[in-house]
């Protein structure tokens, strides 16, 4: 057992926290410097992880593994959708590999491998203290670069992301800074008054952080910080406490916007397939060009309604078939929507792992949210609705290697309220 004890150290108290790091860092100019490689690096540290969790469980099979099949019935039925999902597109490796880091998130983050001595702080205070140095560095390029020289501009453009995102050049997207600001102004909230951080910079932070979304410019962002608000505000109102009721009322209101998106495309696409009217191009507009990736998804999405594509680049792959088959009267902007990911988590989700992967994946989300120990009090639970809000336009669930879906697992698996336990101490008194 000493030894198992030395993996879960080491796991705990290094693997996860350069684990952080590395998601903090992929879509940033440092993944850009280093031609791209953090996913290797990820790989190289899941593999890690995973034995780890493997070697805890095995390590007392009636003690630890028993147990843990119990509470995780429906991570297992996820894992056997993804497998039929494996079979159904020839195990394609690039799903493989989705399939690993999908374990990773529901199986990798524990309480064998988040390290109770590493609480909540260094995953909060390094966020902070590198959202903040590549968010101020993007401000001043951005006003410093015009002034430089031809020669100078055309190295900054190519050693950034410049040309492709101006105000927000060290990211990879203008929408990735606009989310680590909006995430940053909810983190604020969270933390106030947490002994973490001193209360005037806490504001402080915070503060900026409004500047630097609105400076951004990122929708998605907006309208998770307008949701977050709009949920303080019914707290407030309803005098609830029962802040797990409303991550979960969050998370179903978010899913449930589905419905219109699916009834509004469903309904055109009965005319003509690939339609454009008038309408769907004021939604198009309206949705930033989404609503023409969302109606390719859903044409895709019907080829296997239940298991999906397998994975986003085999789904982007599918719509980029499809445009070629069918031809339509407004190719050029179809092709243009085909270069992009789907922009929607439940869409994402759907066209990836099929409707049986979604509802059973969605289950886990709300399983987890009742076991929480974090959502029990605090604000910890604001961080979970501003990434369900921003999911119905960024696709950033588990098929997917961003940031923020690192953080709501961490939160779910851990007690970031009392910062001094984890999920799996308190397993076994779950009902």
């Amino acid at each position: 057992m000493d030894s198992v004890n030395r993996l879960n150290v080491l796991v705990g108290k290094i693997l996860m926290p350069i684990m952080a790091i590395l998601f903090i860092c992929t879509n940033t100019v440092l993944n850009l410097w280093i031609d791209e490689r953090i996913e290797t690096i990820q790989n190289l540290l899941v593999i890690v992880v995973l034995f780890i969790v493997a070697v805890n469980l095995l390590s007392s099979p009636r003690n630890n593994l028993i147990p843990w099949l119990k509470n995780n019935v429906l991570v297992v039925a996820y894992f056997i959708i993804r497998l039929i999902s494996l079979w159904q597109c020839g195990f394609d490796y690039s799903v493989i590999r989705t399939i690993f880091f999908e374990m990773f998130f529901l199986i990798g983050i524990c309480g064998y491998t988040i390290n109770a001595a590493n609480k909540r702080n260094f995953y909060i205070k390094f966020f902070i203290l590198f959202e903040l140095i590549i968010s101020i560095l993007c401000i001043i390029l951005f006003f410093i670069i015009p002034h430089l020289s031809a020669g100078m501009q055309e190295l900054v453009a190519a050693c950034t992301y410049y040309e492709k995102a101006a105000t927000a050049s060290l990211f990879s997207n203008v929408n990735t800074a606009g989310i680590m600001a909006g995430f940053s102004i909810v983190l604020a909230v969270a933390i106030y008054k947490k002994n973490i951080l001193s209360g005037k910079f806490v504001i402080a932070f915070g503060c900026y952080n409004v500047i630097a979304l609105i400076f951004f410019g990122a929708r998605s962002a907006d309208i998770g910080i307008i949701v977050v608000l709009l949920f303080i505000g019914i707290k407030y109102i309803s005098k609830s406490g029962n802040l797990k009721r409303f991550t979960i009322i969050a998370l179903c209101l978010m899913v449930l916007t589905l419905i219109p998106i699916y009834g509004m495309v469903g309904y055109y696409e009965s005319k003509q397939t690939l339609s454009y009217e008038s309408i769907e191009d004021k939604l198009s507009s309206l949705s930033s060009s989404r609503y023409i990736i969302w109606k390719e998804s859903f044409l895709i999405q019907q080829d296997n309604l239940l298991f999906g594509k397998g994975n986003l680049k085999l789904e982007q792959e599918a719509r980029k078939e499809l445009i070629d088959k069918v031809k339509p009267m407004e190719s050029t902007r179809f092709y243009a929507a085909t270069e992009l990911g789907p922009h929607n988590g439940y869409i994402g989700m759907i066209s990836g792992t099929g409707w049986l992967g979604f509802l059973v994946f969605i289950a886990i989300l709300i399983q987890r949210i009742r076991r929480s120990k974090s959502l029990e009090s605090g604000n910890w639970y604001l961080l979970l609705i501003f990434f369900f809000a921003i999911n119905c336009f960024e696709s950033l669930f588990i098929l997917n290697r961003f940031f923020i879906c690192f953080y709501m697992f961490l939160i779910l698996e851990s007690d970031w309220e009392k910062g001094d336990e984890t999920y799996l101490d308190n397993i076994k008194t779950d009902k």
